[in-house]
C-alpha cells in the first residue's frame, strides 16, 4: 500500500532531503511540492493526500495558519528548524514534529507513526448521505443535503438546515469537517463551512447562500472557492 505525501516548505533543499528519503521508503509516493502554503492550499483543494509534510516559516501563509484551513482532515508532519513551536503542534494535532536536518533514522520514526494511524486503511469512496450528531443527548441523523451551512458558536457549533430550526452541538469545527464530504462542503472562515451547491453569489469578503444569509470569507480560506 502507497501513502500519497505533499511535501511543503518555501526551501528546495528541504524538498531535496525529503525527496531522497521518501525515495528509500518504500511505501511512500510524493504527489506534490509546494514552496509556500497558498499553493499548498490550492493543491489540496484539488488533490487528496494521506500525508503533508510541512514546514511553519514560509510566506503569504505559514505551516501553522494553513492547518487552521485544510479542506479535510489528513496527516500532518511538521518540519522546521525552530523548537518553539511543541505547543501549537500540540493543539493541532500533528502526528509528528521533526527538526531540520532531518535524518533518515529520525524520518522513519515519523513514518511508523503514520502506518499505525494508517495502517488499516479503507476505501471511504462510498457517498456520505448522512451524519449523526449528539443533540440534547439524543443522537440524531442529519441528511448532509439538508445542511446550508456550520457555524462556530463558542464551545458549539450550530448546524443550519434547510427545513427545519438549527441544532447546537457540543463538538468542534475539526470534528465536524472530519464527517462532512469535503466535495460538497467548505470551509470558508475560521468560524463557517458551507455546502458549495447553497452558494448563489461570491464577491471578495462575502458570499451569499440559498436562503439569503450572508456570510464572510476569511482571507485564509478564499483559495479554496477558487476551485
Amino acid at each position: 500500500m502507497k501513502y500519497t505525501c505533499l511535501i511543503v516548505d518555501d526551501e528546495a533543499p528541504a524538498h531535496k532531503v525529503l525527496h531522497a528519503h521518501i525515495s528509500k521508503t518504500e511505501n511512500l509516493e510524493i504527489v506534490g511540492d509546494c514552496y509556500d502554503g497558498m499553493e499548498a492550499l490550492d493543491f489540496l483543494s484539488k488533490n487528496k493526500v494521506d500525508v503533508i509534510f510541512l514546514d511553519i516559516e514560509m510566506p503569504r501563509l505559514t505551516g501553522l495558519e494553513l492547518l487552521q484551513c485544510l479542506p479535510y482532515p489528513t496527516i500532518v508532519i511538521l518540519t522546521t528548524a525552530y523548537s518553539n513551536f511543541g505547543f501549537e503542534a500540540y493543539q493541532n494535532d500533528v502526528v509528528d514534529y521533526m527538526l531540520k536536518p532531518i535524518s533518515y533514522p529520525r524520518f522513519l520514526k515519523a513514518i511508523n507513526k503514520v502506518q499505525n494511524i494508517l495502517g488499516n486503511k479503507i476505501d471511504v469512496t462510498k457517498e456520505i448521505v448522512e451524519i449523526e450528531l449528539k443533540h440534547d443527548g439524543v443522537m440524531k441523523h442529519i441528511r448532509v443535503d439538508n445542511i446550508l451551512y456550520i457555524e462556530a458558536v463558542g464551545n458549539y457549533i450550530k448546524v443550519h438546515l434547510k427545513n427545519e430550526r438549527p441544532i447546537l452541538v457540543t463538538q468542534t469545527m475539526k470534528y465536524i469537517t472530519s464527517l462532512l464530504p469535503a466535495t460538497t462542503f467548505t470551509r470558508i472562515h475560521k468560524s463557517y463551512i458551507v455546502q458549495r451547491s447553497e452558494i448563489t453569489e461570491i464577491k471578495k469578503t462575502v458570499l451569499t447562500l440559498s436562503n439569503s444569509i450572508s456570510i464572510p470569507i476569511g482571507r485564509k480560506y478564499s483559495v479554496l472557492l477558487e476551485k
